[in-house]
Parts: structure tokens; C-alpha cells; sequence
């Protein structure tokens, strides 16, 4: 039977390294976001929900796994405000305020289908681009730590 939770023996390791891991990006995104964390996270949300369906498909990953290749509109899944309230935790009204400045910021825009997406053109903002760069050595110090520590390995 497959150990999960705090039963794991690397439970606590797991759960200091990824916590390391989510403070380090949300340094590096909050700057971008002048250091509001809910609007990084209703921007992550946003971001994650509408890139769902082409990060699920494996021919869709494949051909815009890089940020070279934007990703056309139709391919984006719109989210509600509901949505994103009941996926973060945040309050309806906090949502709603923040999506408002978010939207006047050019951060998101509304949908012609309904909800909320991120604008493509945001995808080629330099400044957006740069603040992701960290991530990726910031996943492969938590990938690299857990295997060191023999956290991955199945128990």
C-alpha cells in the first residue's frame, strides 16, 4: 500500500523543500506584481486554468511549449471570477476587486466567450518573460534536492 501525507517517510522533507521552492517563485513573481501575492496568485490561477487544454494535450504542449510560440486565443480557457474565488480561497468581493485593477492594469482581459483570460500579447512582455526565467532552476533545485534526499523514490 502507497504511503501518503504525513505518513511518507520523507513527508517533512518534501514539505520544507516545496515550501522553499513556492517562497522562491513567489519572490520572483511578486516582483513583477509589485509584491501583491493575491494578485500573483489570481494571475497564476488565471494563467494555469486558461493554458489547461494545451497543457493536456500532447500535441498542443509539443507545438507551444515555448514561450517563442504564443498560443492563439481559441486555444485559451476562460475562467469565472466563481472560479477563480472558489480555486484560491480568496473572497468573491476580494476577486472581484483585484480582477477589476487586473483588467485595468492589462494584466487580464475578458473574454468574448465570457471570463477571464491573460492577453497573449502579455506573454511577449520582456519584464513577464524575465521574471519566469528563475523558475526554471528554482524547479530543478527542488527536483534536484527531493532526489538527493531520496524524497522521489517510491516507498
Amino acid at each position: 500500500m502507497e504511503k501518503t501525507g504525513r505518513d511518507h517517510p520523507n513527508s517533512r522533507v518534501i514539505a520544507h523543500f516545496t515550501s522553499e521552492f513556492m517562497l522562491r517563485a513567489a519572490a520572483n513573481i511578486g516582483a513583477y506584481f509589485a509584491h501583491d501575492y493575491e494578485v500573483v496568485i489570481l494571475f497564476l490561477a488565471v494563467l494555469t486554468r486558461t493554458g489547461q487544454n494545451v497543457m493536456s494535450d500532447p500535441k498542443l504542449r509539443e507545438r507551444f511549449a515555448s514561450y517563442a510560440v504564443p498560443i492563439p486565443d481559441e486555444y485559451s480557457t476562460p475562467v469565472s471570477r466563481l472560479a477563480l474565488s472558489r480555486s484560491t480561497g480568496l473572497p468573491r468581493e476580494t476577486v472581484r476587486r483585484k480582477v477589476a485593477r487586473m483588467i485595468e492594469q492589462g494584466f487580464l482581459i475578458e473574454d468574448t466567450r465570457g471570463g477571464l483570460r491573460v492577453p497573449s500579447v502579455l506573454t511577449e512582455d520582456e519584464n513577464l518573460l524575465a521574471t519566469m526565467e528563475p523558475q526554471l532552476p528554482n524547479l530543478r533545485r527542488l527536483l534536484v534536492l527531493l532526489n538527493n534526499m531520496g524524497a522521489l523514490d517510491s516507498a
